[in-house]
């Protein structure tokens, strides 16, 4: 069987000491610097999550949102699985089943489509998935 990627990984919705977590996929055919993330947006059960809850891991590395246009040298690399951890305790507990929607921005900085602009894309994926 042929396995589809997705923004969100399968099962891939878990627990953490400090709210939860998911495994994002870069839909792109080549590997990005983190800086080229314009925007990541979460919905949990139909409810937006506050953007300044989320952390991206790349790498071993963690970082803020904000913080992502200042990482030029710091690559999601396709084969790759990056982590957004949720600061919400509590949110979340094993073994509920959740929506979840998803929404990664990115551009590609070797694709110019004027002056300073660069094409950008919005992968959007929702699913319900079984807290582990």
């Amino acid at each position: 069987m042929k396995s589809i990627v997705r923004v969100v990984e399968n099962d891939s919705l878990r627990v953490t000491a400090g709210g939860y977590r998911l495994g994002l996929r870069l839909m792109w055919y080549r590997s990005l610097p983190l800086s080229c993330i314009e925007n990541i947006r979460l919905s949990l059960d139909g409810q937006p999550v506050d953007p300044g809850l989320l952390r991206l891991e790349v790498n071993g590395h963690s970082y803020r949102l904000e913080q992502l246009a200042d990482r030029v040298e710091e690559f999601w690399y396709i084969l790759d699985t990056a982590f957004l951890d949720v600061e919400q305790p509590g949110a979340v507990a094993r073994g509920e089943t959740h929506r979840i929607e998803a929404e990664v921005t990115v551009h590609y900085p070797y694709i110019p489509i004027g002056p300073g602009m660069f094409l950008t894309s919005t992968n959007r994926y929702s699913d319900t998935q079984l807290a582990g």
